[in-house]
């Protein structure tokens, strides 16, 4: 279901469905070779990510994704992470910090960005958690469908999986130090460089 979904997902951010495009249940099933059963799931997903709009009588119609909703969810996800690290820092683990820096140390040897997307997700996701927030966590929970599509785009390029590697060495670094005005501007460059990329690979690819 995750591959349909991700198939889907960059169908319409590509713009190879048109705004207003139906998606017809029963062709999407025919094409994965499934029941219609997941495909109904998947565009229940793709309408919580506000990629598609289930209609009745219209069925599922697809909305067009602009570079504006991409900076306004990254927007989003920065003032988010870094109120999040503001009040993680003093309580992270050295020894967590060291086991992830060592992960993304070793992971930066590797070409597959499916590697570098769990990599990625297992650091950002230590950060939010460790702020113990309930809401903040939730409120990050809703757009981690749609971040880690988009690091899985990003990662496809040899050059991104260098630079945020060295991004992500640099912060854990800073992290390491307690050295919170560093760690924040180092998150938000990060953060703006991810948002960059996507733009490039999205709206100027």
């Amino acid at each position: 279901m995750n591959a349909i979904y991700s198939t889907l997902f960059s169908r319409i951010i590509a713009g190879e469905y048109a705004e207003g495009t139906r998606l017809r249940e029963s062709a999407i099933a025919l094409e994965f070779q499934v029941s219609r059963t997941p495909i109904r799931e998947v565009f229940r997903m793709l309408e919580q990510d506000g990629l598609v709009h289930i209609a009745p009588r219209k069925g599922v119609v697809v909305f067009p994704f602009t570079a504006d909703e991409v900076e306004d969810i990254y927007q989003i996800r920065e003032s988010l992470e870094l109120s999040a690290l503001k009040t993680c820092v003093p309580v992270l683990s050295l020894q967590r910090l060291i086991e992830i820096r060592g992960k993304v140390h070793e992971t930066g040897q590797s070409s597959s960005a499916g590697l570098h997307t769990q990599v990625d997700s297992i650091l950002h996701q230590y950060l939010i958690e460790s702020s113990r927030r309930r809401r903040l966590i939730a409120m990050l929970g809703s757009l981690s469908r749609l971040t880690q599509r988009f690091r899985e785009l990003g990662f496809q390029d040899d050059t991104v999986r260098k630079r945020a590697t060295a991004e992500h060495l640099d912060l854990i670094d800073a992290l390491c130090a307690r050295d919170l005005d560093r760690s924040c501007g180092i998150l938000t460059r990060h953060i703006q460089n991810s948002k960059m990329r996507v733009l490039d690979r999205l709206v100027g690819g």
